[in-house]
């Protein structure tokens, strides 16, 4: 049986109430089910949860609570829901083993504990680390190097001479180490650049579903450490991303740009080429990166500027229907004034005669 106080022990959090309560699983607060803790994220759901058929609650530590109302006091309520989440549902365990259709090629080494799916490809000289997981139809081409407890899921693909480090996770459809988008013009035609350099993507890093991560033309296309990359992101050669940075949907990093630690791209955020983006930046959704970013900001926009400056450009704008209207009536009223003058304080001062 798995009670409050065992949870708040897994989380370091103060127990509110009954320790013995019996807790069953883990619900949403607008979706709660008997027998199960949710999420209690401020005191704005506090209505929610006084009517909830959940058993206990998620507070954030020092909130006011009502009378009647179990649960874990903690000081991160989010973080705490998702190590609960996490021990209700446990990632899946494959078991180790070779599926019969999957195609080794020679020279692949590969570690204990490895699962390698249905119709998976090896190519020549693979090297694979413990506990590795290759679902259904991924393709690893050759001289590539895997990590140990990296997850790599179906029909993702993997091109030759590619690093990834250990416990990366790589999403269904991702291809990591294609050519990067490199010509130069020919008498009217595009000759393609040879993209002779690789990828190398660091520990703990994420990569979404139907990402793209060229290789660098010479040298590395890099991602490091911790870095969380989520779906439809496209990443150029020679990109270099830095530790921990959280990269959203759709965001587009075109080749050389450089990211420092903890950078924080929202969706649809654009990067132009060789550009710098200081440690500690946050690029706001659909901002514009053209020129280099000083470290710690927080900036928006098409171009990217200041958010603070942009949200004053945007209150501007929002006026600007009202200043049309005001200056149209304006010239109507100097118009207006301009008939009503002598002719010759109009400026049409009469033709002098000979």
């Amino acid at each position: 049986m798995v009670t409050l106080s065992r949870l708040a022990a897994l989380v370091g959090g103060e127990v509110i109430g009954n320790g013995d309560l019996e807790i069953k699983g883990v619900s949403g607060i607008e979706d709660p089910r008997p027998g199960t803790i949710t999420l209690v994220g401020g005191a704005k759901v506090l209505p929610l949860a006084e009517k909830s058929a959940a058993a206990a609650f998620i507070f954030p530590k020092d909130l006011p609570l009502p009378p009647g109302l179990a649960g874990i006091s903690v000081e991160n309520p989010r973080l705490a829901f998702a190590k609960i989440l996490q021990f209700f549902h446990p990632p899946q365990v494959f078991p180790a083993g070779i599926h019969p259709s999957a195609v080794i090629e020679e020279g692949v080494k590969y570690g204990e504990g490895c699962y390698i799916g249905p119709l998976v490809f090896i190519g020549k000289n693979v090297t694979i680390g413990d506990r590795v997981v290759i679902h259904p139809g991924a393709v690893i081409e050759e001289e590539t190097e895997i990590g140990d407890e990296t997850e790599i899921h179906a029909n993702v693909v993997i091109k030759n001479h590619t690093l990834l480090g250990k416990r990366v996770i790589i999403h269904a459809g991702a291809v990591i180490g294609s050519d990067g988008f490199g010509y130069v013009p020919d008498q009217g035609r595009h000759f393609k650049v040879p993209q002779i350099g690789r990828v190398i993507i660091e520990d703990d890093v994420e990569i979404g579903a139907n990402v793209t991560v060229d290789r660098a033309t010479i040298g590395v296309t890099r991602i490091k450490r911790g870095t969380k990359i989520d779906n439809l992101v496209q990443i150029a050669h020679n990109v270099e991303i830095g530790q921990d940075n959280l990269v959203v949907a759709q965001v587009g990093i075109a080749g050389s740009a450089r990211l420092g630690d903890r950078v924080t791209l929202a969706g649809q955020a654009g990067i132009k080429d060789h550009v710098t983006i200081g440690a500690d930046t946050v690029i706001g959704a659909r901002g514009m990166v053209i020129g280099d970013i000083p470290p710690g900001g927080f900036y928006s926009g098409q171009p990217a500027r200041s958010h603070a400056q942009e949200m004053r450009i945007q209150a501007a704008a929002g006026r600007l229907p009202e200043l049309v209207k005001k200056v149209k009536d304006l010239e109507k009223r100097l118009a207006g004034l301009e008939h009503s003058l002598p002719a010759d304080a109009r400026g049409n001062s009469p033709e002098k005669s000979d």
